[in-house]
């Protein structure tokens, strides 16, 4: 188990720069993340997608300082509580220096591995709902102030 506690947090520490390359090497080729709970309307992505999604959130957030707060293990599986800090780009941050942008939602990442135990098969992925629509709406005034059109914070 160690090793997938290993894998887990490296995945996490991923993040701290979004890297995206880092982050799909610790993933078999196969590999879903699937986010919860439903209701957020985020569908489940493969590898690639997943990529592309963090490629386009570089364009207004350096990364995200990820914080375990306890680690739970068995069967091919391991599950992380965790925080983490969202740390806006200056230039997007530039765009409505009046707004809060300041970001810390809180998670728990069920990861499944492969037979073998060495890379990610599958994650789930729990989001703090309410947090999520407040970086929702933070990123949609980074994104319109970097394309050069205002948008409203509400």
């Amino acid at each position: 188990m160690w090793k997938q506690q290993q894998v887990a947090l490296a995945f996490l520490d991923s993040f701290r720069n979004l890297d995206y390359e880092a982050n799909i090497s610790l993933r078999t080729p196969d590999c879903q993340h699937y986010f919860a709970p439903a209701s957020l309307g985020i569908e489940r992505k493969n590898n690639e997608q997943f990529r592309s999604h963090v490629k386009s959130l570089q364009n207004v957030i350096e990364g995200i300082h990820v914080t375990t707060k306890d680690i739970y293990e068995g069967n091919h599986q391991i599950t992380v509580w965790a925080t983490g800090k969202t740390k806006f780009k200056e230039t997007a941050k530039a765009s409505d220096p009046g707004l809060d942008w300041t970001y810390e939602g809180e998670y728990v990442f069920i990861f499944t591995f492969d037979r073998a135990g060495e890379r990610i098969q599958q994650i789930l992925e729990f989001l703090d709902s309410k947090k999520v629509e407040e970086v929702r709406r933070l990123i949609r005034v980074a994104e319109g102030a970097l394309a050069g059109r205002v948008t409203s914070p509400s």
